[in-house]
C-alpha cells in the first residue's frame, strides 16, 4: 500500500489509484472539507468492489473495478462545496477505463470562482482528451445552469475505449478565433450582453474572429434558482488547440463590465504563459500520457503550477512513470495500461 502525506491532490492519488488498481492511504492533519467524502462516493457509485476507510486521521482506499452501475442511468448529487466540474475532470478520465458505458446526471454548480465552468470542460478538456483518444464517444450536455445554491443539472454519456493512444502535441500555433458563452440566471439579459461587448472591446485589438454568445436560464416551477453570471472563453489555435479560462460575478466583480474585461485578459495571459494546454489542465495531460502505450509521448506546457509539479510525484509514485523535460517539453514511455473489462461489441 502506497503513503501519501498531502492531500492537495487528492483527486489526482484516487485517480491514479483506480486506474492502477493499487490501493493507498492518504494521511492529514486538517480535514479537507465535505468535497472529500463527495468524491469518494462518487468513485463508489461507478465501481464494483470499492472499500474506503475514513477516519480522522486520514483515508485508506482499495479500488474496484468500474463497471459504471452496467450503463444504467445514475444521477448524483455534486453538493455546494464545490462546482460539478471538480468532479467532472476525474469522471471523464475513469470513463475511458469503463466496463460499459457511463450514463450519469449530475447535480450541483456548474460556474463558481474556484474551479473551471463546464463550458470550459466541453470546449477545451474534452477536445484535450480526444487528442489522447480519438475514437473516443462522449456527450455533456448542460440542461439548468446553477449559480451558488447548486440547481445545475449535467447529463454525461461516455463511451469506454481500450488504450490511451501515445501523442506528440509541441506546436500549439497562433491562436485564429476565440469563442465564449456568457451565461446567467435571474438577472436582467442587457447583464449579459454587456460581458460581451466588453470582452469583443479588449479583443478587437488582437484578433477579429470573436463569437461569445449569451446563454439566460429560463424559470422553471419548482427550482429556486440563484442570480449569478458568469463567462467562460475558449481560444482555438490553427493546429485545433484550445485555451480556456473563465470568469464569475462575485463581490469584487461586480459590474459586468469588470467580469467581460478581467475575463478577456485572463484568456491572453493564459495564451502568452501557456503551451498546448491550459493551466488547470496541465495535470491531466501528464496523466494520459502516463497510462497511454509504450510508446513515446510529448507535449510542451508553458507556465507550470505547484498542482502539476506535484501530480508528477504522484503519478511516478503509483504508476511508476518519470517524465524528461527539456525546454518546457514534456516526454514520457507510457506504461500501456489497457482497458481488459470493456465489453465488446
Amino acid at each position: 500500500m502506497i503513503s501519501f502525506q498531502q492531500v492537495i491532490n487528492f483527486r489526482e492519488i484516487l485517480l491514479c489509484s483506480t486506474l492502477s488498481e493499487r490501493p493507498v492511504k492518504i494521511e492529514f492533519s486538517q480535514y479537507p472539507g465535505p468535497h472529500l467524502q463527495t468524491m469518494l462516493k462518487l468513485l463508489q457509485l461507478i465501481q464494483t468492489g470499492c472499500k474506503i476507510d475514513v477516519n480522522t486521521k486520514g483515508i485508506i482506499y482499495i479500488p474496484g473495478i468500474i463497471t459504471n452501475q452496467d450503463g444504467m442511468l445514475q444521477t448524483y448529487n455534486c453538493g455546494v462545496d464545490r462546482s460539478i466540474s471538480y468532479y467532472l475532470e476525474i469522471l471523464l478520465i475513469l470513463s475511458l477505463f469503463g466496463k460499459a458505458p457511463l450514463n450519469i446526471e449530475l447535480n450541483g454548480i456548474t460556474n463558481d470562482q474556484t474551479d473551471q465552468s463546464v463550458d470550459s470542460i466541453i470546449n477545451a478538456y474534452i477536445p484535450l482528451i480526444k487528442k489522447f483518444a480519438p475514437e473516443w464517444e462522449v456527450s455533456l450536455k448542460v440542461t439548468r445552469r446553477g449559480f451558488q445554491a447548486g440547481t445545475g443539472t449535467v447529463i454525461l454519456h461516455s463511451k469506454p475505449i481500450r488504450q490511451i493512444q501515445a501523442t506528440t502535441l509541441i506546436e500549439r500555433g497562433p491562436i485564429c478565433k476565440i469563442r465564449g458563452v456568457c451565461s446567467g440566471s435571474k438577472v436582467a439579459p442587457n447583464l449579459l450582453n454587456r460581458v460581451v461587448s466588453q470582452c469583443r472591446n479588449v479583443f478587437n485589438d488582437y484578433i477579429p474572429d470573436v463569437w461569445v454568445h449569451t446563454d439566460l436560464q429560463k424559470s422553471q416551477k419548482g427550482v429556486e434558482f440563484q442570480s449569478g453570471y458568469a463567462v467562460s472563453l475558449v481560444g482555438e489555435s490553427t493546429n485545433g488547440l484550445f485555451i480556456s479560462c473563465d470568469c464569475e460575478y462575485s463581490n469584487e466583480l461586480n459590474d459586468p463590465e469588470k467580469v467581460g474585461e478581467t475575463a478577456a485578459l485572463r484568456l491572453l495571459d493564459e495564451i502568452k504563459n501557456s503551451g498546448c494546454c491550459d493551466t488547470t489542465q496541465q495535470q491531466y495531460a501528464l496523466l494520459l500520457m502516463a497510462v497511454s502505450q509504450r510508446k513515446v509521448s510529448q507535449i510542451k506546457l508553458g507556465r507550470i503550477s505547484t498542482h502539476t509539479i506535484e501530480t508528477l510525484r504522484i503519478i511516478r509514485s503509483i504508476l511508476g512513470v518519470t517524465f524528461n523535460v527539456e525546454e518546457s517539453v514534456f516526454s514520457c514511455i507510457g506504461c500501456g495500461l489497457i482497458n481488459l473489462s470493456r465489453l465488446t461489441q
